[in-house]
């Protein structure tokens, strides 16, 4: 029995080896086909709003005015497509001419008023992100077959592909996938140049924490992660043999590779801001910076910003301090049934259990398990440490930045979703499938049969979990909760709602026609008015091109919202970030709430973030 199981696997082993191309291209096409079918299905959702138009303004005009708070360069490949389909910008709203950061406002304008149309512009902003997180799906298939063998590439790609948090946020105009992606690249750079400190490693170290610095400020992270690092390899490298020379190798080769990736950073900045007028951005920073340790740094800023070449330095600066005092600042968090404003430490383990596939855990715990084995029955764990951290040095740094980043989220109050700490994904996707493939590689000379189809399993069921949930993808829950529908008693905002069912909400009420009208409160990017109502036009036949350029007096559509009190009405659709968020908005307001909604059971959950009610 165990030889023929032997000459099975290694069959099988053999027929991925020959066609680990196709397998690895099958696995990308699902991806694409459920990341597709998803993101047509969407609307827009909260933050993509002010991402996109934040970016054709960026491309379009050299106005880096909106949406300061966000590096530019996944914004400015979102908004590329829309260069060619001459589209209609808000110029003269005071959002754009006068507002300090009237991102909300003219993001809302430029996709809903201004007689665009929104579904197309946000399938072609989409298209780019997605595109960027299927080529990245190409590379980490070769970077990891080619150092850790074909087995190990293709189950991180399986991780990879069919994880729901990865196609949920590749197919946003977000920064959160990309965040995640080079990371994974800049942590790869300086793996090369630790192992060959040549050239050409340090310029690629140097241009991807290039790139990662212009895709999210929390990957600032990277530099003190490579830091220690590179003090590590220091410490247990023998190579150069005296330790001044690998002093200035390790850690001196990352400064200058760092001090340079600013300096690329400022020429970046430096193209996003050349159009933009002094005087605009001398009133982005004077309008978004207050309080008083704030109103400090401001004073800073305006003072550099009319030095020669020092707009850029502002601009960068000012984003690294707006989204900083974010997270310091904390904001309203829904967790377990209740509303608290500090956030908790609870929030992103809990989240990481519930938004990951069981699957995925069970074999993260047998994958961790074996090392730790491995590592007692070896003995002499730190006598061989520093030869393993040398020896392994991407899958140290991997394991180690993705520790370090969420400790740091869990240690901060923003509590606003998975997204926070997407780029721990990647890390644990590595370490886990290493673990799988080492211990069925060990466990061939035992009780291998068992343990293989268990893992079969077990990877089958990670699968299945994705597929089965498609297309609501941002709203994914494990079995643990019984999966998205009963999301509402644990979490809120981006992890279940984000706006995304606005046009899955519409298509409902179509296919209802009992439903002829209907009171709507929607948290998200979308604009109700859009898809349930008609242009309006002024005397001389053209669009009013504001928030009144809808003619919603023939619709079925009502807006509402809980202070208006217990609707009357037969029907009501409510996001479920706003039903449960009420719980603390209503008593520090002193207004109604919709206590007597959550009373009720809902006759529809739409994509799990949109309930639908039917009071008589």
């Amino acid at each position: 029995m165990k030889s023929l199981y032997n000459r099975i696997i290694s069959w099988f082993l053999g027929f991925a080896e020959k066609q680990h191309g196709y397998l690895a291209a099958g696995l990308l096409a699902v991806m694409a086909v459920l990341s597709l079918g998803s993101m047509v299905g969407n609307s827009a959702t909260f933050d993509e709003v002010a991402h996109l138009s934040a970016g054709y303004a960026y491309d379009h005009f050299g106005d880096y005015r909106l949406n300061p708070e966000h590096p530019p360069l996944l914004k400015n490949l979102a908004a590329l497509p829309l260069q060619f389909m001459h589209l209609s910008f808000p110029t003269q709203d005071p959002a754009w001419t006068t507002a300090a950061n009237g991102q909300w406002s003219v993001g809302s304008s430029f996709l809903y008023h201004m007689g665009n149309n929104a579904d197309e512009m946000l399938f072609w902003g989409r298209l780019p992100i997605l595109l960027l997180a299927l080529g990245f799906g190409v590379f980490l298939y070769g970077y990891s077959r080619r150092r850790w063998g074909t087995a190990v590439g293709l189950v991180i790609l399986f991780f990879y592909t069919l994880s729901p948090n990865f196609i949920a946020h590749s197919t946003l105009v977000t920064t959160d996938v990309g965040a995640s992606i080079f990371a994974f690249l800049a942590i790869a750079a300086f793996a090369r140049y630790a192992e060959k400190p040549d050239a050409l490693g340090f310029w690629l170290m140097t241009m991807a924490l290039t790139g990662a610095q212009l895709v999210k400020f929390s990957l600032v992270m990277l530099y003190p992660v490579l830091g220690i690092m590179a003090l590590v390899l220091v410490w247990t490298g023998n190579r150069p043999k005296s330790f001044w020379p690998r002093f200035k190798m390790f850690v001196g080769g990352l400064a200058l590779a760092s001090a340079i990736s600013l300096v690329g950073v400022w020429l970046y900045y430096a193209v996003q801001v050349w159009h933009m007028p002094l005087e605009v951005q001398d009133r982005l920073i004077d309008g978004t910076l207050g309080g008083p340790v704030l109103r400090d740094i401001a004073h800073f800023l305006l003072s550099i910003n009319h030095l020669t070449f020092m707009e850029p330095v502002a601009q960068y600066l000012l984003g690294l301090t707006l989204v900083f005092g974010r997270v310091a600042g904390g904001n309203v968090t829904y967790l377990n049934g209740e509303v608290m404003t500090n956030g908790s430490h609870l929030y992103f383990p809990e989240l990481l259990v519930l938004k990951t596939q069981i699957a995925f855990l069970i074999m993260a715990l047998i994958a961790g398990g074996f090392w730790v084995w491995r590592a007692y029955v070896r003995g002499a764990f730190v006598q061989r440490a520093g030869i393993h951290v040398r020896n392994h040095v991407m899958e140290w740094t991997l394991a180690f930045f993705g520790l370090f980043y969420f400790v740091v989220s869990v240690a901060g109050p923003l509590n606003l979703g998975i997204r926070h700490i997407m780029p721990v994904y990647l890390p644990m996707f590595v370490i886990v499938a290493l673990g799988v493939v080492s211990f069925l590689r060990w466990t061939r000379k035992h009780q291998p049969f068992l343990v293989t189809a268990g893992f079969g399993l077990l990877l089958a069921w990670y699968g299945a979990s994705t597929v089965l949930v498609y297309p609501s993808y941002l709203s994914y829950f494990n079995e643990f909760i019984g999966g998205a529908a009963n999301a509402d008693k644990y979490y809120t905002d981006s992890s279940v709602d984000w706006g995304q069912d606005l046009k899955r909400l519409k298509s409902y009420v179509v296919q209802h026609p009992q439903i002829n009208h209907i009171a709507i409160d929607y948290f998200g990017g979308g604009e109700p008015a859009y898809y349930f109502c008609q242009p309006r036009y002024d005397g001389a036949g053209h669009l009013i091109k504001t928030a009144a350029g809808y003619d919603c007096s023939h619709s079925m559509y009502e807006a509402w919202h809980s202070q208006n009190g217990e609707y009357t009405g037969q029907y009501i659709a409510v996001s479920e970030t706003y039903l449960e968020n009420d719980r603390y908005y209503s008593v520090r307001d002193k207004t109604p709430s919709y206590a007597y909604l959550r009373a009720r059971q809902p006759i529809a959950k739409i994509g799990g973030s949109i309930y639908i009610y039917k009071l008589y």
